[in-house]
């Protein structure tokens, strides 16, 4: 029964980390940056959509009804970014960190899986589909010209 309720938090936080993912990605699509990450950014939104909600679907198939509570009803501030006011490189790196932990979350989840199973088949879906978005958004971000130090060579 703990497998069963490691399995079932493990589902709910990588849940949660979606909700957030979304947001976040929502944030950086508003600032103004290349065609390239707008598009990376696009795509990771549109998969926090989808997995989110194939995690929804597998934490239902395995929650406990008298125990766990409904995924929906987890309230969280919502991360909403001014778009005058946040650092384009600072954000683009908050979701590329947040990426890596969520893919350490569907890794620490695989072994409560039966390896047959759909649920095992769509985390590896997921975890390779993350990581491929997460090195496109490393890619783009590690070659964005170091702003801060334009912004200083302008006051001296």
């Amino acid at each position: 029964m703990s497998d069963a309720r490691n399995m079932v938090k493990c589902i709910a936080r990588i849940w949660r980390m979606y909700k957030r993912q979304e947001s976040l990605f929502r944030s950086a699509m508003a600032l103004d940056m290349s065609s390239k990450l707008r598009r990376i950014c696009s795509n990771g939104y549109m998969m926090s959509l989808l997995f989110k909600k194939d995690v929804g679907s597998m934490y239902e198939s395995v929650k406990s009804n008298l125990d766990d509570g409904e995924l929906t009803s987890i309230t969280r501030s919502v991360d909403e970014f001014d778009a005058e006011m946040v650092d384009r490189y600072e954000l683009l790196t908050e979701i590329a960190t947040h990426q890596q932990v969520m893919l350490e979350e569907y890794r620490a989840l695989l072994p409560h899986l039966d390896q047959d199973s759909d649920a095992a088949r769509a985390c590896s879906e997921h975890i390779d589909k993350l990581s491929t978005l997460e090195n496109w958004l490393i890619k783009e971000v590690s070659s964005l010209p170091d702003e801060r130090q334009e912004d200083f060579s302008h006051v001296a």
